[in-house]
């Protein structure tokens, strides 16, 4: 935890120390007040911070469990579970709901311990076992423990205020106001990487108050490698199993399933989306699958060979599931034995790494080459206003744009026989699309029982993954996460798309979805957007080239 301690004061200096330096220059070169931005973010993060649990419990629909003293009635296994580690963290009884999705997640909202709320969907309850579900619980409540809720907030705060000194730097006409707001921009710019290292690092203390709590660290290593590439079966194999060994024998989670609706707790087939040559070594790790344990090492490969990893881990709210499998290994309470292991063989071959890093700089010149051309010239016009390379900057820049979105959007979709088969893509990642065609079945939103949620996620008898619907017309994607969502749920689908890789996972962006047995399609039109753009860009380029050329 003293490491875990450190990484969080280190992000928070950081944060407080961009606020003086900015700060400082604010008041001594422009002799501006700093108390009104100060006020105005401590005012908007507060009034966020009061409105959330309300607006969250509107938005994210659930079916709540009435509190009794220390405990819930009904006798729901759940919630005697949740009662039972709260009282082990010393936190007081949370509200707790079920979300009725087969998309597995979790999550804790709230202001202080004593409103914190616990939501858990469907997919969770079906797809883990009774030590997955208890450990998941215990890092839900790690977060209401650590009061992380006002943390959050606290942190908040500061990128907040420095995005207002800004805009108030910008109101002065001044060269050096100019470079104030600049710099302004850029410690918010890092004031936010702050703010997600400080997010990581409370995930990291969850888990391991987790592991301390129960007592097993492999039990929460399985469970967050099923739920981030949804890996194991739904419980219905276990619950089936159990029937005949009597009440005593039948288990938690078949009890479980029995207090519901069985209608909609009846589901969907899990995730299993990944490969490698360590596999033959994990055959006892998932149910005694080995096709699932394969699975698992090639996730795994991916977040540990591919440098893209480590990338965009540091602008996620999350670590990668392989840095947390590395803190539960660490010496302790309920240190993990097993999968600790796994996750340190789990690398690529060095022609694999080589080839990785080889794709990886390209990418990255590609992903960044267009802002490079433009920002500066854009910066030289504003700082000193110097507006000659702005112009042919544009021109290059729309041509650069152009390449970078044939890059991210190719054609020639290949059909895709198992969707757990994705995972083995170790050249997947977050600027190269890989053009794919998937069937299967919508079984959940991708944000479960968030109503506005336009994101499906698609199963086949392998495993599922998320679809990402994109449009860019305000408005429209929310309208069909209220609207049209529903004509596709629980029914077979033809999906084509790009698949991306990062550190929230694998997922499809859309290009379109149809119904199998019925007319009904949606599509995705960011691609073309990002298309439009880019030519748009370059057409003034070329204009601007010519009218400063013929001036």
């Amino acid at each position: 935890m003293r490491s875990l301690a450190g990484r969080m004061l280190m992000a928070s200096g950081l944060l407080v120390g961009l606020l003086l330096g900015v700060g400082w220059a604010l008041v001594a070169l422009l002799g501006a007040p700093l108390w009104f931005p100060m006020a105005f973010a401590i005012g908007f993060v507060l009034l966020q911070y009061a409105v959330s649990p309300w607006f969250i419990r509107w938005l994210i629909t659930a079916q709540e469990l009435q509190r009794s003293g220390d405990g819930y009635l009904g006798g729901h296994p759940l919630g005697d579970l949740v009662a039972r580690r709260s009282r082990d963290a010393g936190v007081p009884l949370p509200r707790l709901g079920i979300i009725d999705d087969g998309t597995p997640n979790a999550f804790a909202f709230g202001r202080t311990p004593s409103s914190a709320h616990v939501w858990v969907s469907r997919g969770l309850l079906e797809r883990l076992d009774e030590d997955e579900l208890d450990a998941v619980i215990s890092h839900e409540l790690g977060h209401v423990k650590h009061w992380d809720m006002v943390i959050m907030t606290v942190a908040a705060v500061v990128p907040m205020a420095l995005y207002m000194l800004f805009v108030m730097a910008r109101r002065f006409d001044r060269p050096e106001a100019r470079a104030v707001a600049l710099g302004s921009y850029v410690a918010y710019l890092v004031g936010q990487l702050a703010v997600l290292a400080v997010s990581r690092a409370r995930e990291l203390a969850a888990d391991d108050w987790s592991r301390r709590c129960t007592g097993h660290g492999d039990a929460l290593a399985s469970a967050l490698v099923k739920i981030a590439y949804g890996i194991g079966q739904v419980d219905a194999d276990r619950a089936g199993q159990n029937e005949g060994e009597g009440e005593k024998k039948k288990g938690f989670m078949s009890r479980l399933r029995g207090q519901g609706d069985e209608g909609r707790m009846g589901a969907a087939q899990v995730l299993g989306i990944m490969s490698s040559r360590d596999g033959r070594q994990l055959h006892a790790l998932l149910a005694d699958n080995a096709e699932d344990s394969a699975a698992a090492v090639a996730g795994l490969r991916w977040d540990r060979t591919n440098p893209w990893a480590r990338v965009r881990e540091m602008l996620s709210t999350h670590p990668l599931v392989a840095t947390r499998l590395e803190m539960l290994g660490r010496p302790g309470p309920g240190a993990s034995t097993r999968w600790a292991g796994v996750a340190e063989a789990a690398v690529g071959t060095p022609d694999e790494v080589r080839r990785a890093r080889s794709r990886f700089g390209v990418e990255l010149v590609v992903a960044l080459a267009p802002w490079a051309v433009m920002i500066p010239a854009f910066a030289a016009w504003y700082l000193i206003e110097e507006a000659s390379l702005v112009p042919w900057a544009l021109l290059v820049g729309g041509i650069l744009l152009f390449a970078k979105q044939r890059m991210r959007y190719p054609f020639g979709y290949r059909p895709v026989e198992r969707i757990t088969s994705l995972l083995e893509r170790l050249d997947a990642g977050p600027v190269a699309g890989l053009p794919v065609q998937v069937r299967g079945r919508i079984m959940g939103r991708g944000m479960p029982g968030y109503v506005l949620s336009p994101d499906m996620v698609v199963s086949d008898d392998s495993g599922f993954v998320p679809l990402i619907y994109t449009n860019p017309i305000p408005f429209a994607a929310e309208f069909f996460g209220l609207f049209r969502f529903n004509n596709f749920l629980g029914r077979e689908v033809v999906t084509r798309g790009w698949y991306f890789r990062d550190a929230g996972g694998p997922r499809i962006e859309l290009r379109d979805v149809s119904l199998e047995e019925s007319a009904g399609r949606v599509r995705g039109w960011d691609w073309v957007v990002r298309h439009g753009f880019a030519l748009t860009v370059f057409a003034i380029g070329v204009l601007a080239v010519l009218a400063t050329t013929t001036a």
